[in-house]
């Protein structure tokens, strides 16, 4: 019931604060670099530091989770992330993942969220332009 789930969510975003970001806290691609050329299907290795990373479900405070965002920027903080082909989510606080993209080139976007994939914002982002063979 998609519709019920959506409600619940929107419902606890409306009563509860999005948490703090302990300051120094910050996201990065550990293995990929800006302007890289990867050959598909590549690995993702999404770093965390300075912020407790954590499954997605309750709202804890500094942690959360990662998401990637194709062709995308950053969220604006205390936006709830869609979940498509282009807001990929990370709920079991995976910290890498095997991307799997057709030729061309793109900006991959990593983006910290709460545990209702609420987004930290563009303080916890970041973006790496690479060229996919």
């Amino acid at each position: 019931d998609t519709a019920h789930l959506s409600h619940t969510v929107d419902a606890t975003a409306a009563i509860t604060p999005l948490p703090a970001v302990p300051d120094g806290a910050r996201v990065f691609f550990a293995n990929l670099k800006d302007g890289q050329t990867v050959k598909s299907p590549f690995k993702v290795e999404m770093g965390i530091e300075g912020i407790a990373l954590d499954t997605a479900g309750a709202i804890k405070p500094a942690s959360g989770h990662h998401h990637i965002l194709i062709n995308l920027d950053s969220i604006a903080a205390g936006t709830v992330i869609p979940m498509d082909s282009t807001h990929l989510h990370f709920g079991k606080a995976q910290q890498a993942t095997d991307l799997n993209l057709t030729p061309g080139k793109y900006k991959l976007t990593l983006q910290y969220a709460d545990g209702i994939h609420r987004s930290y914002g563009s303080r916890m982002a970041t973006s790496v332009n690479v060229t996919v063979q």
